[in-house]
This record gives C-alpha cells, sequence and structure tokens, in this order.
C-alpha cells in the first residue's frame, strides 16, 4: 500500500516572524508605505483628469461664495436668508459647502445645526467631547487587553509557567532586546564594532546564560556575523545555534578561529555552510569529537569524505539531517573512518540515503548508545530485517532509540527486535532511556503489550506513541504495569484516536512532567482535573484539537494547558 512520505510534514516556518514578514522589514517596507503609496496615487490620478463643465461650475462656485460670504462669521448672518424660496437656496449652498470641508485629524471639527429660522455655526459640546474620550479610553482598554492575550498565547507555545520572572531572565531578555534594536538600526551600516565592546562586556556571562541568550537570539532570527561574536570565547567547550540561516561560511571560519576548544557544536538550519567551511572547523577544532548539522546542502560528496578522512579516530557523535547531497556513498564513508569510535548516530530526512542495510555491518562499538532514523526517502528501505540487524549489533547497549516515519516498521521490529535484543539482563533492560517510534501505524497494541510484558523499563524517562494509529487502551495498561511508569517524565500519545477514558483515568507517574494528548477524542475537563491530582509533578499538557475541553476546566495549579481552542486570541 502506497504512503506518501510527505505525511504529516508541515511547510511552516517557525517562529515569531515569517521569511516574508522579515524580507518586507529588511527592505524597509510597511503597511503604511504601502497606504501613502496608494494615495499618491489617487491624488496623481484625480489632477490629470480634464475638468468638465467648467465655465458652469466656476460660476455655481463664485454665485454660491457671494451667497456664502456672510455665513463664516457667526456673528454677521444675511437677512435674505430668512425668507421665501432665496432661504432655501442658500441653505443647499451652506449644506454642500460643508460637506466639502475638510476634517482635521483632531476630529473636533465645527458642526451646522439647523435652528428655528435661520441656520448657525454650533461649537462641539461637551457631552460629545466626553465620548470621544471615552470612546479613546475604551480602544486603550482594548489594545491593551489584546497585548495581554498575546503574550499570554505567546507564553503557551513557549511552554512558559507564569510566575515572576527572575532578575536573570529580565536581564537576559533585556540584552537580547536591545542587541535586536541595534542590529535594525544599523543593518545598512557594515562596519559594527558595538557587539565586539558588548562581547567585551559580557566576558562573564556563565556558558549557561550564553546558551539561553543564543536561542533567544535564534527565535528572533537576530543571530549573524555580527551577534556572532558574543560566542568567540576561548574557553567555550559546547555550542549549540538553533537558528544559522544568517551566518555566512566566513561567520563559521570566525567561530572555529575564536573559539579552538570546542568540542560540541550544534549547527541548525545552516544553509550557508559551505566545503571551505567545513573543512576549516574540521582543522582548527582539533577536539571537536560531536557534530549536529541540519541542512548543509551546500556540501558536496567529495568534501564530505574528505571530512570523514581528516575525522577518523576522533568522531564520537554525528548526526545529519535534511539535505540531499548526502549519500551512500557518504554513509559508508563515515561508518568505515569512523566506526571504531562512534558512539551515536543520527540520519533525518536523507533523499539521496538508500542502503540503510550497511549501518549494522559497522557498528561493533560496544559502547555506542544512540540510534536515530527518520523518515527515509523510501520507506521501504528501513525495513524490519534492517532494523532487527541493527538492534541485534547494538541494542543491549541503547539508551537512545528514535524511529520516527519509519512507515514500513511492523510488530516484526517489536517482537523479534526490541523484545530479543533489548531485553537487558533477566528480562530487566536498565539502560533505555528514551524510546521515539513516532507514526508507525503498522504497529499494533499486541506487540507493544508483549514487549512491556516481557522486559522492564525502569530507567525509561522518555516514551513517544504519537500517531501509532492502531494503539489503544490495551497498550497504555500495560506500560502503566511496567516499572517504567515510576520514572517517565515524557509521554507523547498523540493522535491516538482509540484511547478512552478507562485508560486515561488509570495514568498514574510520579515523576511525568510532560504530556502530548493532542487530537485524542476522550479527552475532557475531567479527564485533565483527574491527572493533575493523580501526576503531583505534571507541568505541561497538549490539548490541541481536544474540542471537549471547555473554558471552565480547573486543572492543578502549576499545569499549563497548550492548544485549548478557548485560549485562541
Amino acid at each position: 500500500m502506497y504512503r506518501s512520505r510527505n505525511r504529516g510534514k508541515g511547510n511552516n516556518i517557525k517562529g515569531p516572524n515569517s521569511a516574508l514578514t522579515q524580507f518586507l522589514k529588511e527592505e524597509g517596507i510597511s503597511a503604511e508605505t504601502i497606504r501613502q503609496r496608494w494615495i499618491d496615487q489617487q491624488e496623481a490620478s484625480a489632477k490629470a483628469e480634464p475638468l468638465k463643465n467648467a465655465d458652469s461650475k466656476d460660476d455655481y462656485s463664485a454665485d454660491a461664495g457671494k451667497r456664502l460670504e456672510h455665513l463664516v462669521d457667526e456673528d454677521n448672518v444675511h437677512p435674505d436668508l430668512d425668507s421665501g424660496e432665496d432661504s432655501e437656496d442658500n441653505d443647499n449652498a451652506l449644506v454642500r459647502t460643508n460637506r466639502k470641508r475638510p476634517i482635521t485629524d483632531d476630529s473636533d471639527e465645527e458642526e451646522i445645526t439647523q435652528t428655528e429660522g435661520s441656520p448657525s455655526i454650533a461649537r462641539p459640546s461637551l457631552e460629545k467631547r466626553g465620548n470621544r474620550a471615552d470612546q479613546r479610553a475604551n480602544n486603550k482598554k482594548i489594545l491593551e487587553a489584546r497585548r495581554r492575550r498575546k503574550r499570554k498565547a505567546e507564553d503557551l507555545l513557549d511552554k512558559k509557567e507564569s510566575k515572576v520572572p527572575t532578575l536573570q531572565d529580565l536581564c537576559l531578555e533585556l540584552i537580547t532586546n536591545n542587541i535586536i534594536s541595534w542590529q535594525d538600526n544599523s543593518h545598512n551600516n557594515k562596519a559594527n564594532p558595538i557587539f565586539a565592546q558588548l562581547r567585551e562586556r559580557l566576558g562573564g556571562v556563565s556558558t549557561k546564560n550564553l546558551a539561553l541568550l543564543s536561542q533567544a537570539l535564534s527565535k528572533n532570527r537576530a543571530l549573524n556575523d555580527y551577534t556572532l561574536q558574543l560566542f568567540l570565547k576561548t574557553d567555550l567547550t559546547e555550542l549549540t545555534f538553533h537558528d544559522c540561516s544568517n551566518i555566512s561560511y566566513d561567520g563559521y571560519k570566525t567561530l572555529a578561529v575564536f573559539s579552538p576548544h570546542i568540542t560540541s557544536l550544534s549547527l541548525q538550519m545552516c544553509g550557508q555552510l559551505n566545503n571551505e567551511a567545513l573543512l576549516y572547523i574540521c582543522e582548527k577544532l582539533p577536539n571537536l569529537h560531536s557534530l549536529y548539522l541540519d541542512g548543509p546542502f551546500l556540501i558536496n560528496d567529495a568534501t564530505w569524505n574528505a571530512f570523514f578522512t581528516n575525522m577518523k579516530g576522533r568522531l564520537r557523535a554525528f548526526h545529519i539531517s535534511n539535505t540531499h547531497r548526502f549519500t551512500d556513498e557518504n554513509l559508508e564513508s563515515l561508518l568505515s573512518n569512523c566506526h571504531n569510535e562512534l558512539v551515536s548516530l543520527g540520519l533525518s530526512r536523507l533523499d539521496s540515503v538508500f542502503n540503510y542495510a550497511m549501518i549494522p555491518q559497522y557498528l561493533d562499538n560496544e559502547n555506542f548508545h544512540t540510534l536515530s532514523i527518520q523518515y527515509p526517502y523510501n520507506e521501504e528501505d528501513v525495513s524490519d530485517e534492517v532494523i532487527v540487524n541493527i538492534v541485534g549489533q547494538v541494542g543491549k547497549n541503547l539508551k537512545s532509540l528514535t524511529l520516527n516515519g519509519c512507515l514500513d516498521l511492523t510488530d516484526s521490529m517489536i517482537i523479534n527486535g526490541l523484545g530479543a535484543f533489548a531485553s537487558g539482563v533477566a528480562g530487566v533492560n536498565s539502560l533505555l532511556e528514551v524510546l521515539r517510534i513516532e507514526e508507525l501505524d503498522q504497529v499494533t497494541s499486541d506487540a507493544l503489550v508483549y514487549f512491556l510484558s516481557q522486559v522492564s523499563l525502569p530507567n525509561l524517562k522518555e516514551l513517544s506513541l504519537k500517531r501509532c494509529l492502531q494503539l489503544d487502551d490495551a497498550a497504555i495498561e500495560e506500560l502503566l504495569l511496567n516499572a517504567a511508569s515510576s520514572s517517565l517524565q515524557k509521554i507523547s500519545l498523540n493522535s491516538l484516536k482509540s484511547l478512552t477514558k478507562s485508560a486515561l483515568k488509570n495514568l498514574k507517574c510520579p515523576n511525568l512532567k510532560y504530556l502530548d494528548l493532542g487530537f485524542v477524542r476522550a479527552v475532557d475537563d475531567e479527564i485533565i482535573e483527574l491527572l493533575g491530582e493523580q501526576n503531583p509533578n505534571l507541568k505541561v499538557i497538549e490539548v490541541f484539537g481536544d474540542n471537549l475541553i471547555t473554558a471552565n476546566v480547573e486543572p492543578r495549579p502549576g499545569i499549563t494547558l497548550v492548544g485549548r481552542q478557548s485560549d485562541s486570541m
């Protein structure tokens, strides 16, 4: 049966601004600019139109001007306006003149009123001015309420707890906002020494706070060659950039020169990392042993092979995703050169890798502990046989196993792979901490019940069964009988539509902190309140698509509901 490999993938750009918004901002294009341009065009076209019946209009305007010339002054009213047809004509002229009068910006224009006998010009009443003031106050309250709802929605999506921020958090937020503001103001200024000065002043910032600053800058897409200077520290050993899309290849080379002691480097969305920069990093970072790359699509086959040859004997962890230029030849080069030291391997969304069957031939390191294979180009390339062979080679030492999007996997992988080779000692696997098998729609509850009944997982901290559509209450009930129920901190049951309230009511995990129940039809107010009472450490529950949850639900204090429909702005 054919299943599209793009199923479940989203094309939305995550983050506070879309790519279009960022482009318009950099080019100085705003809604006000477009509006002003339209007004100018309208005025130009109006001036270009020929005037019809100019003579008659001029005569009429002159005649009307003579009749209304004394109405400008409030104390000088023409006596003819009180009688007969002339009065009616003058009234009409007065109305036309008032209709054409421009309205000023302060909206306190004079108002023409009709009294008995004669028209007069009246000032706006105090009552009307008071109404305008009240309307402005109401508009201000509405805008402030919208800002509060927006901040609340942002905190929900960021899974932030509603608590008073620490002084450290406030300082980091202030620094981030100022950096972004300086960058916007000096966008066209090539010489930008302010970040070098700021780096000197921030020299004493801890590594943890630098990681938080990096995360904040990446979230706002403010990480570039200038802000990169903030992280050039000789004592830095680990560095993670979540959005490198604005860092040029020269920026990567600068990082390698001024931070030579980096051992672990994670570069996400590194589309500008090229052949020269990758080999430069390999040369200038002699202690580098862990590399995580997302989107390095500029690097070709020859450069990958040269990189793995140079990293032979020291590369321990290598994870790569989202590139079509990493091929079977490069995978073989990685495994043949670095298999003796390799303990962590991640392959995700690689459109030119097909021969996953070669992997178990090289994984002979007894300390290998992390394997991640996600969303292969052809689902049949990652079959039950391939995974069973890999788990048979390294299953006894695995700490983390991720097989998201490997749609060809069935119950055989669970029973003959995990059940046979990841059973630990005497049926107790005390090493496995992370198990993610998302979107395996051919795996049934029978296989998972068998595995959990045969193997005890006392140290399992994260379990993701997202979109395993054939799982039902039996799988969850067996999980709660396993020793894993006491150690689990994160569980994802997203889109398990067959779950009922009976299984959810029994969900009791003393260390559980995060629970994803999105698109589980049985979840309602009662379930949310009960889960909060039964799981004392639970902090975040995702409930996207659970339309039975209302605004009246009262979860335990300290729990954040993310995705509730009533919380929409």
